[in-house]
């Protein structure tokens, strides 16, 4: 690329962000009175499906807030599609059905999770509120919640039973209540005065109740592993899940060990399989279990 092209290049994806943060401000002054406004990146994962920001600004009290904003365009999109497909295509060469919905725009994306986020308060369970999705242009959207005070699990020094019974019994209310999450990781566990459940994935409509359910529980027992050992999780997921469920569940701990956002290696899936597979009763038996 010529020096011309390079400088055009640069000057382009300039403009292009130029535009966006425009459209943020924009927003954020029209739709919730905002002054003052500045926007902040939220860390760098390789697996985000979107931009997260803290936006924070004086409203009309002249009281400083903040509000929590995910930007989504097509790039995102692109992400989350190949993610889907490759979920799918494991799925299909193990001789199970697909289960994961390819998002057709940003705006879909941005309008399942302001649904998802709805439906979850709803319930109670400590999620970030929803306040809206808007275009930012054609291609651009931004989905503004409610700013948690709180942190990932990875800056969590001491990971207590009651954080993870709350967390389980919040995955099964959440079941009880026909609400899938699809895309539960370490990363969409936030801790603070509560554990919080954010973000979501998007399963296709027909896939069946129990699947879903499976995938979901699979997906939070390894978001654990790296933080505390197989029996200890197993024994709390089986106050609140069958031990038919957990056998279900096993079922999808090799796709989810394939995902890059959740850690754990053959050894510790060996122990987890063992556990999870397991016909003799575990409700309350962690002293039996120990730290295996």
């Amino acid at each position: 690329m010529s020096d011309d092209a390079e400088g055009q290049h640069i000057r382009a994806h300039r403009e292009f962000f130029r535009s966006v943060l425009e459209g943020v401000y924009k927003v954020m002054a029209e739709r919730f009175r905002l002054s003052d406004v500045t926007i902040r990146p939220i860390g760098s994962g390789g697996s985000r499906l979107s931009i997260p920001v803290v936006i924070q600004g004086s409203n009309e009290k002249g009281q400083k807030v903040r509000y929590f904003g995910k930007i989504m365009g097509s790039s995102d999109l692109l992400t989350a599609r190949t993610i889907q497909f490759f979920k799918n295509v494991f799925l299909q060469v193990n001789s199970m059905d697909p289960m994961f919905e390819v998002t057709k725009s940003a705006e879909d994306m941005a309008r399942h999770q302001h649904e998802m986020l709805v439906a979850i308060n709803k319930l109670g369970i400590p999620t970030a509120k929803p306040y809206g999705f808007y275009p930012l242009n054609a291609d651009i959207w931004l989905l503004v919640a409610e700013y948690l005070d709180a942190h990932p699990i990875s800056s969590i020094e001491d990971l207590s039973s009651e954080n993870l019974d709350a967390v389980f019994g919040y995955l099964k209310r959440m079941h009880d209540n026909d609400i899938f999450h699809g895309d539960i990781k370490p990363d969409n566990l936030m801790f603070g005065d509560v554990v919080y459940i954010v973000d979501v994935g998007h399963f296709m409509k027909d896939v069946p109740t129990a699947q879903k359910k499976a995938y979901d529980l699979a997906c939070q027992i390894a978001s654990f592993l790296e933080y505390l050992p197989p029996g200890e999780i197993i024994s709390i997921a089986r106050r609140h899940y069958s031990g038919k469920e957990l056998r279900a569940a096993a079922d999808y701990i090799d796709l989810v060990q394939s995902r890059m956002d959740i850690n754990f290696d053959d050894e510790t899936k060996k122990s987890l399989l063992r556990l999870m597979r397991s016909k003799i009763g575990l409700r309350g038996s962690k002293k039996n279990l120990g730290r295996s």
